[in-house]
């Protein structure tokens, strides 16, 4: 019995020692198998992530947005209506809020007849322009025609004088010879050689040539008058036909007087045009289609001049995404683009419009200042706007929402 226990012992020894090792490399054998598919499956799932990612890049930093318009009246004055309400959807041109218009109507009534105003008044200038053109072009006609005509009666004048005095001289002749015929008819009846009435007939002769000269020389006297009187007349045509003469300047005066009217016209018509602009204003028109939210005015409120009372936020929407500096190597306009919205989990397509000219950083506020000594490198981000195609009508996008961003850098 212990002879056959002793070897039996040896025997199952080397059993254990025989069947151990088979089953630890079994071991070790499905422990590789079970890591290298493992890895396999990692290799193959990395590999066709990047198959599928290649010449893609994404973000999950960016948002749906908006031009959206703080609504602010141009004009002063006291709210009258707001015809919306909190988040109301709009059209173009819809009637947001109206300020009381009374005043301003007054305003362009009176711009109105100012304008009609001065008009009637470059009427009148244009007309007193016509006027004074023609009265001064007349005027110089007439003036030198009074001059032709005095200078012509001077020259009649100046003979009728040279006639007097020839008259005068042949008077003064005939006297003499009338003097001497009584002086010697007077000697002759001294000496009885004839009778007394040739005498009286010699003395006759004599008082009719003294009368003559007399009336020759008042015929001189007056021819003289006659003549200064002229040459008078002469100097005054003279002196109105150098009035007359500037024809030019006084039509320039009328026509100046007229521009100035119409200028005046011009500087109505605009004031009349002002008026009209802030009585429009008196009404905040939306300005295209979209939603009214933030609405701070109410009737009975008195505005200022560029005071926000609303935020119009328009319907048309884009997506603004943040990219890593290193991700926009290959970006540029126009590359594809997938746009996950959260809200709905449906994605959008569009496409890039523009990549921004500098960093969110450097167009912050207060942009940072590596200067400063404690610069720690951190990947900066550079906003892209997504442009969409066409969004279905069940997907409302609203400003803000957040997305997940895919842009095609391989197009």
């Amino acid at each position: 019995m212990a002879d056959a226990v002793v070897e039996r012992a040896p025997e199952q020894g080397r059993d254990a020692q025989g069947t151990a090792p088979a089953d630890s490399a079994a071991k070790r054998r499905r422990a590789l198998i079970i890591i290298g598919g493992v890895a396999a499956v990692v290799i193959v799932g990395v590999l066709l992530y990047l198959l599928l990612n290649a010449g893609k890049e994404s973000t999950d930093d960016a948002n749906v947005d908006a031009d959206v318009v703080p609504l602010a009246p141009h004009v002063a004055g006291q709210v009258a209506a707001v015809p919306v309400t909190e988040n109301q959807s709009v059209k173009k041109g819809d009637v947001l809020l109206q300020i009381d218009d009374r005043d301003y109507q007054a305003r362009v009534a009176q711009a109105a007849a100012e304008l009609d105003s001065v008009r009637a008044q470059a009427q009148a200038a244009d007309a007193q322009a016509a006027v004074a053109e023609a009265t001064a072009r007349g005027g110089l006609t007439q003036a030198q025609a009074n001059l032709i005509g005095t200078g012509r009666s001077v020259s009649g004048a100046r003979a009728q004088l040279e006639q007097a005095r020839a008259t005068l001289a042949s008077r003064q002749s005939d006297l003499k010879l009338a003097e001497s015929n009584v002086a010697r008819a007077n000697e002759l009846q001294k000496a009885n050689a004839i009778p007394q009435q040739q005498v009286d007939q010699a003395q006759a002769q004599f008082t009719s040539a003294e009368a003559g000269v007399s009336a020759a020389k008042a015929a001189v006297d007056a021819a003289s008058d006659q003549l200064r009187r002229w040459q008078a007349q002469v100097n005054e045509a003279e002196g109105r036909v150098v009035v007359s003469r500037p024809v030019d300047a006084s039509i320039a005066v009328a026509q100046a007087n007229a521009a100035y009217q119409h200028a005046r016209v011009r500087s109505s018509e605009a004031s009349l045009a002002l008026a009209n602009l802030n009585l429009e204003w008196t009404r905040i028109l939306a300005p295209d289609d979209g939603t009214v939210s933030r609405i701070s005015a109410h009737p009975g409120a008195l505005l200022g001049v560029g005071q926000t009372v609303a935020q119009f936020v328009p319907v048309r929407k884009y997506v603004t995404a943040n990219f890593k500096e290193t991700q926009i190597g290959k970006m540029h306009p126009g590359q594809e683009a997938d746009v996950d919205v959260d809200t709905y989990g449906k994605t959008l397509h569009g496409r890039v419009e523009s990549v921004s000219g500098g960093t969110g950083a450097r167009f912050s506020l207060f942009p940072p200042d590596n200067a400063s000594g404690n610069f720690v490198k951190v990947a900066q981000r550079v906003p892209v706007r997504i442009a969409l195609d066409a969004v279905p009508s069940s997907m409302v996008l609203r400003a803000g929402q957040s997305v997940v961003v895919t842009v095609h850098v391989n197009q």
